[in-house]
């Protein structure tokens, strides 16, 4: 119960202070600390998934490890953005809570840095664009 009321008077604050960029700052922040809080070495990907959502970020960096990183605070490089923006974008830096995934098994969790890369675009672009990162062939979840 007091930690529903603190969300909810964070929210309000944040709204009364500034724009929708603010309360998503405070939305995010909140939401990674619950989450930090809550998991679990041992969870699956589909249950951290289920809980938590879709990353913000999705890195590979050996066939059996993947990592998954959720904003914490997003936006940290430009204030403008971090009052106005809803969401992060392209080229932002921030602070992100990294879960790092073993064979499908989570095994640690810790804030980084990161800039978020470019969104990965469909259709034609005859090789316009940089190439897309791809998950390894059997990739998890």
């Amino acid at each position: 119960m007091i930690k529903a009321l603190r969300m909810l008077s964070a929210v309000l604050i944040a709204t009364a202070i500034g724009g929708c960029g603010v309360v998503y700052q405070a939305g995010t922040r909140i939401n990674a600390a619950r989450m930090s809080d809550d998991l679990k070495v041992g969870e699956t990907m589909p249950e951290v998934h289920n809980k938590w959502g879709e990353p913000d970020i999705r890195e590979y960096p050996s066939a059996n490890t993947e990592v998954w990183s959720y904003a914490y605070k997003p936006n940290s490089d430009d204030a403008l953005a971090a009052v106005l923006y809803t969401s992060s974008k392209e080229g932002d830096k921030g602070t992100f809570l990294d879960l790092k995934f073993i064979g499908g098994k989570l095994v640690s969790w810790a804030e980084v840095s990161h800039t978020m890369p470019p969104k990965q675009r469909g259709g034609f672009n005859a090789g316009l664009s940089a190439p897309s990162i791809a998950p390894p062939a059997g990739a998890h979840y």
